[in-house]
């Protein structure tokens, strides 16, 4: 197997590791808490939430309309290369979750949680090894329904959860209505225009429907501020609009649909839900932090006493100043007792470094049947003769052979027991080879190339698109050679 895909993938993975330190340290240092307009890289979002979830809806939209492609098992193998990466990459960051907390600052910790949706580089036909390292075989009956089950509960949750969204959107927006205070709405508009955001229109509202201050909205142009009916002091409500906009200005709400995806996605995996509701804290923790930059160590006890007073549920992909009581005891904990920690951007860089590496690595083999029952049911037609046969033993010592019996080498080849390998495979010529230009009842230009445990049909009029398959117990490469006379 050639090792160029281990440059392609080593090289990405030092650019994005470097570029993601560089980043989180430009945000660290991007000034202080909404000082200026012009200087608003740490208020900016950690990352570009909709790349994973683009690609994948991508994927799934080419497959059901060009389904003469194949892609089904293309997007099936990078289905399984996004649960298996999770399901490893989030366990290792639960377990090391205490010393994380304890050493590194909470944006650092937020862009690890959300490192996941850069998976899609990897998937990456020309970052891909040419077959996998390790093939899992399933048996051939259990794939569909294996499917259908993760289909119906990624569907089912994500519903719920964009459902649960609105139903919640709409009831704290019922009965809601503008801030009529004068110096509330002059704070509000003097807030964005510290922070670079007075051309966006976010109202601030009050409701009766919520019992802590929140803002709610996927999208720029959706997000409202909402407020409890209640009476707040002028620094206490300072401390509240700073709160909302970081997590405005950060994006936090399409960051938490992301997690949401991430649990829809591998919705049977209890790690990547525990995971995803860590990387939610991490994000008002962060929030927390950076509130406290601006207001210092003497504000501490204020807004801690502001977090316990505020006290409320939240829903769907809201950002929201209370927390549940878990995440309240550790948030006061770090609020009223605040430990300096590092930033360790490196310590992201080395993540994404990991996991464009580790990409592609293992994958699925479903039982296809044998070399006859493929054909059969891909063409309808079988092998009527073989007019050439090629035997390498590498890719540039080759011979044209003879059969001693062209039909005991027919035989042999038909019966190969073949499984469709999920992801990306490529024929990539070298090492022990059989080809065999063969005949369909008839019409010529089919060729069967028998690699290694490989096997690769190139269809009529398809020669450069094979289908690939893997040869469950392998190929006898003595007993062919046995059979076969250098012309």
């Amino acid at each position: 197997m050639s090792t160029g895909w281990v440059f392609w993938r080593l090289t990405l993975g030092l650019i994005l590791g470097i570029a993601l330190a560089w980043a989180l340290r430009r945000k660290s240092e991007g000034g202080e808490f909404l000082s200026s307009g012009k200087n608003r890289a740490r208020y900016m979002p950690f990352f570009p939430y909709w790349l994973l979830p683009l690609f994948l809806l991508l994927e799934l939209l080419l497959t059901l309309l060009f389904p003469a492609l194949e892609g089904q098992d293309i997007l099936l193998g990078i289905l399984f290369q996004v649960f298996l990466q999770l399901a490893v990459y989030d366990g290792v960051l639960l377990l090391l979750l205490p010393l994380l907390r304890r050493w590194i600052r909470p944006e650092t910790c937020v862009a690890l949680w959300l490192l996941p949706n850069y998976l899609y580089l990897a998937q990456q036909s020309s970052f891909q090894p040419s077959r996998p390292l390790l093939v899992l075989p399933v048996p051939g009956w259990v794939m569909p329904i294996i499917c259908l089950i993760w289909l119906a509960g990624f569907v089912g949750v994500l519903g719920w959860k964009i459902l649960s969204h609105l139903r919640f959107r709409r009831r704290i927006l019922k009965g809601a209505r503008p801030v009529t205070q004068p110096e509330d709405a002059r704070l509000w508009e003097e807030l964005r225009q510290r922070a670079g955001l007075a051309r966006k229109r976010w109202p601030l509202l009050v409701s009766p429907q919520v019992s802590s201050p929140l803002s709610i909205g996927l999208f720029a142009s959706t997000i409202q501020v909402v407020l409890p009916e209640r009476n707040y002091t002028r620094e206490e409500l300072d401390l509240i609009l700073r709160h909302e906009l970081i997590h405005i200005g950060r994006g936090d709400s399409s960051a938490k649909f992301f997690l949401a995806f991430c649990s829809a996605l591998c919705w049977f995996n209890p790690l990547v839900w525990a995971a995803m509701g860590r990387g939610a804290e991490e994000l008002e923790l962060s929030c927390d932090q950076e509130v406290l930059a601006w207001a210092g160590e003497e504000k501490g006890e204020e807004y801690a006493r502001l977090l316990l007073r505020t006290a409320g549920e939240q829903a769907g992909f809201t950002t929201c100043l209370s927390a549940s009581a878990a995440s309240l005891r550790y948030r006061l904990r770090q609020v009223l007792h605040p430990v300096e920690r590092g930033l360790h951007s490196g310590v992201a860089g080395l993540a994404i470094f990991a996991l464009i590496l580790t990409g592609g690595l293992v994958s699925l083999g479903y039982g296809a049947g044998t070399v006859r029952e493929v054909l059969s049911a891909r063409d309808g037609r079988e092998i009527s003769g073989i007019e050439q046969i090629y035997r390498f033993h590498d890719s540039k010592n080759g011979s044209l052979c003879r059969p001693d019996s062209q039909q005991a080498l027919l035989d042999y080849v038909e019966n190969l027991e073949l499984q469709t390998i999920t992801g990306f495979v490529s024929y990539e010529s070298g090492g022990e080879e059989l080809w065999l230009e063969c005949r369909l009842d008839g019409e010529d230009g089919f060729r069967l190339v028998v690699q290694d445990n490989l096997v690769h049909l190139y269809p009529v009029n398809r020669l450069y698109n094979p289908q690939s398959y893997q040869v469950a117990g392998g190929v006898d490469w003595a007993w062919l050679d046995s059979r076969l006379t250098p012309e």
